[in-house]
């Protein structure tokens, strides 16, 4: 995928066709990642764990319990089969201390805002070194480029493993 997207500008000339080109092979990628990796099969089955709890709220189980009691027994004096409030995953407030939600907010909008301009300074530099080897007359220089990058993106990709934490593996 990395080989195609930067390729786009040796094989489509119009900036509209480049973006329409490069929406494709975007698509082709998280099509592929989706079907084709462990991340992406979790992903799938994410998507519709999520699907099947969305659809089961609000649609009452014939065996559910009654979370109501009886007019007559109040909650903790009723017998054992009313249903009580379990409060035993609630953090104990105590032990947390969170940052404020100004400073959560400011850093996810730092973080984001960095990644953007890292990525689009990425893409602008492999944009102009690959105009700069059309300009000296190299055939194909934008896949060039790709062929370069995606060669690093394989051996990033090989080496990830190698990163985790043996705990992790």
């Amino acid at each position: 995928m990395t080989v195609a997207w930067y390729a786009v500008p040796d094989v489509v000339r119009p900036r509209w066709g480049r973006a329409l080109a490069k929406t494709a092979v975007g698509a082709a990628g998280v099509a592929l990642m989706l079907t084709a990796t462990a991340e992406g099969r979790e992903a799938r089955d994410g998507v519709r764990s999520l699907r099947d709890a969305v659809r089961e709220v609000g649609t009452p189980s014939p065996d559910a319990p009654v979370d109501v009691p009886p007019d007559d027994v109040a909650l903790g004096d009723g017998p054992d089969d009313v249903v009580r409030e379990d409060n035993t995953y609630v953090p104990d407030h105590d032990d947390v201390t969170l940052a404020p939600p100004a400073v959560l907010a400011a850093g996810a909008v730092g973080g984001v805002a960095l990644a953007t301009t890292l990525a689009v300074a990425g893409e602008k530099w492999a944009y102009r070194r690959g105009e700069r080897l059309r300009a000296r007359g190299v055939r194909l220089p934008h896949t060039r480029v790709g062929l370069a990058l995606g060669a690093l993106a394989v051996a990033l990709a090989a080496a990830e493993p190698l990163l985790w934490n043996a705990e992790d593996r």
